[in-house]
């Protein structure tokens, strides 16, 4: 399987899920980090899995961009797409749609929602106080692994 993991973190939860994802893949795989400047030869691909993180709704323009960017590509290839997100209430599929432009959800073999998970040591200072804020509204957030073990099981069904 020739496959590509494109994706983008803020704050580190979703390079550790696609690392994670990456190796319950098995060989094969690489990743990479989407920028906005960069071009990618996604034609050398039998599968593409994008995913990103989500903050307060809205997935990194970065990921948004290389979609639209590249949208007729990938509907030529298998595509996999998955978030990751620290509100363990959220509605996964609402997430996803969000995240995504319609034709690629629509087109896409699988699709997960990894959780998410709190980097204290890598936010700024905005951004702590609004996570203790909120933390003591909900209950801490973590990453579902059993999730992306079952999302790479159903992409090597493919």
């Amino acid at each position: 399987m020739n496959t590509l993991i494109a994706y983008s973190t803020t704050l580190g939860c979703t390079e550790q899920c696609a690392s994670k994802l990456k190796d319950d893949l098995g060989n094969g795989v690489e990743m990479v980090r989407i920028s906005r400047r960069r071009r990618y030869n996604l034609e050398q691909y039998e599968t593409i899995i994008i995913g990103g993180s989500i903050h307060e709704g809205m997935i990194q323009r970065s990921v948004y961009k290389f979609c639209e960017n590249n949208l007729e590509v990938l509907l030529e290839l298998q595509v996999g797409l998955f978030v990751c997100c620290m509100d363990p209430d959220a509605n996964e599929q609402e997430l996803i749609d969000r995240a995504f432009p319609e034709k690629l959800v629509k087109h896409a073999l699988s699709s997960g929602f990894f959780g998410g998970e709190l980097n204290i040591k890598k936010m700024n200072l905005l951004q702590k106080i609004m996570t203790r804020k909120a933390a003591r509204l909900q209950k801490e957030p973590e990453i579902d692994f059993q999730k992306i073990l079952d999302f790479a099981r159903k992409i090597q069904e493919l």
